[in-house]
């Protein structure tokens, strides 16, 4: 039972603010006039684990405890909606700004491969056609290996 009480000491407040976040914006709901359907507290539900892991993220880096880790985690609880919205589009963000990194490194180099092809294919081209300048390195003859020694 002592990691019962250790693992409540350590987040029990964050479960008691999201308990009483999720409860807040559900009073929201209804005070907006809005129907509370089986779906959407079966979404909040599923979102629950998130809000929990962010609202605690949150409250470390802050260094929050106690009832301030609480009221971060009912704040968290009763905007998890837009959080994770937010969280969520951060994400594809940055992996389309990966996506783009990596696809244009790989169109340089493609363009630099097909450039060398290029390139050799008119150096053969024009040695063959006898226009090719005697500056081409290409062309020089290389030293024999008796010639070295």
């Amino acid at each position: 039972m002592a990691w019962v009480e250790a693992a409540f000491a350590k987040y029990g407040w964050i479960l008691i603010g999201l308990s009483f976040g999720f409860l807040a914006k559900y009073a929201l709901l209804l005070k907006r006039g809005e129907v509370i359907k089986p779906s959407l507290v079966l979404a909040d539900v599923l979102l629950w684990p998130m809000v929990a892991l962010i609202a605690y993220h949150i409250a470390n880096q802050f260094g929050a405890s106690g009832e301030a880790a609480a009221l971060l985690a009912a704040f968290s609880a009763v905007g998890a909606d837009r959080l994770v919205k937010l969280l969520t589009e951060h994400f594809f963000r940055q992996v389309e700004n990966d996506v783009v990194a990596v696809s244009e490194r790989v169109r340089g180099a493609v363009r630099q491969e097909v450039q060398t092809e290029l390139s050799g294919q008119a150096i053969i081209d024009d040695t063959l056609s006898g226009r090719a300048p005697t500056e081409y390195a290409a062309l020089r003859p290389r030293p024999d290996l008796d010639d070295l020694t």
